[in-house]
């Protein structure tokens, strides 16, 4: 706790190793635990001199009480490559070993390291039935949908069975994409261009289906988060689409209200950079109950153990908001209640 304030971080990350695989994978694919994911060749973190590399449980708590934040929602890292798996039965296999070897990771600490689950997304009758076993076995407190999976939409009917399904078990979908190479990424030469591309026009793409598909009309109960893309774009994003959608209403024809109206309906919740300037300005758009704080960490462009501090030192933010953002929202969003510790 910092501040007064019970510190949760919407999206951090674990570093799912080559040894969880080969601990965790199912045969026939057990032996693939070795190099289970492709990958780009890029060194991100430079040799080892940016992000954190904590060897297991315990050495992430301990980063934890350095930086402040008191329970963290553990998001993937190797697994944020899954939507390049075109296996679907290996895609599937990956998922259930992902899901139970963070369960198992997450039981060092239960009250301060929570999982969302992975879904292999190719096929999305597997992925409901993947959703199913993390929710009532592994007790998730999210899942990951994945921005960029074969060219699919998001918003497309294939998807809508695995929106029902966690709208009914009460599971928000945090919005996520992987940071790495794609065919819209391939005209860049350097990792510099392909990770600024790749995750703000990610979100604002998944923001515009979600929007103009009528997700959240057609299922009300569900909350979804655009994460690890800052805030900033959402305002310019929310007019850009109503201005759009008034002359083309006909290609959405389940978007029944404007666009805007759904991105700040109170059921989408997006992540900010601890230093985004234009915070206060976002707040007035989508309300201040609606974005999180996420630190990325471990990873090279994590802000650790000055993330939270960078929040609270602002003095452009009210106390309220600050609280909001740390604590408060995140625990709405997921549905879950704060652990005060000692």
């Amino acid at each position: 706790m910092k501040a007064g304030i019970t510190i949760i971080d919407a999206d951090g990350h674990i570093f799912d190793s080559e040894a969880a695989y080969t601990q965790y994978l199912e045969p026939p694919f057990k032996h693939r635990g070795r190099d289970p994911y492709p990958r780009d060749a890029f060194d991100r973190f430079q040799d080892g001199k940016l992000g954190r590399f904590p060897a297991n449980a315990e050495a992430m708590l301990a980063d934890m009480d350095v930086e402040g934040i008191d329970t963290t929602v553990l998001y993937p890292t190797l697994g944020l490559n899954l939507s390049m798996i075109r296996e679907a039965d290996y895609a599937a296999a990956l998922a259930r070993a992902y899901n139970n070897w963070v369960h198992d990771y997450c039981q060092a600490a239960p009250e301060r390291l929570k999982a969302v689950a992975i879904l292999p997304l190719m096929d999305l009758p597997a992925s409901v039935r993947e959703l199913e076993r993390a929710a009532s076995e592994l007790g998730v407190v999210g899942v990951m949908v994945h921005t960029e999976t074969s060219r699919q939409n998001v918003a497309d009917e294939n998807y809508w069975p695995l929106y029902a399904t966690a709208q009914r078990l009460n599971l928000p979908i945090g919005f996520h994409a992987h940071g790495s190479g794609s065919p819209d990424t391939y005209r860049w030469r350097n990792f510099l261009g392909i990770h600024t591309w790749s995750h703000v026009p990610e979100q604002m793409i998944t923001a515009a289906s979600v929007a103009y598909g009528g997700i959240l009309e057609r299922f009300p109960d569900l909350r979804v988060a655009f994460l690890e893309a800052g805030c900033g774009w959402v305002p310019f994003w929310m007019e850009h689409l109503d201005e759009e959608w008034e002359k083309r209403k006909f290609d959405a024809p389940f978007c029944v209200d404007r666009p805007s109206a759904y991105l700040a309906n109170g059921r989408c919740w997006f992540s900010c950079e601890p230093e985004e300037k234009t915070i206060p300005y976002v707040a007035q758009w989508i309300g201040e109950d609606h974005i999180i704080f996420a630190s990325d960490y471990p990873h090279w462009d994590g802000g650790w153990p000055h993330a939270v501090d960078t929040l609270l030192d602002r003095d452009d933010l009210s106390q309220a908001l600050k609280r909001k953002i740390l604590s408060d929202n995140t625990l709405r969003y997921y549905g879950m209640k704060a652990v005060v510790r000692a």
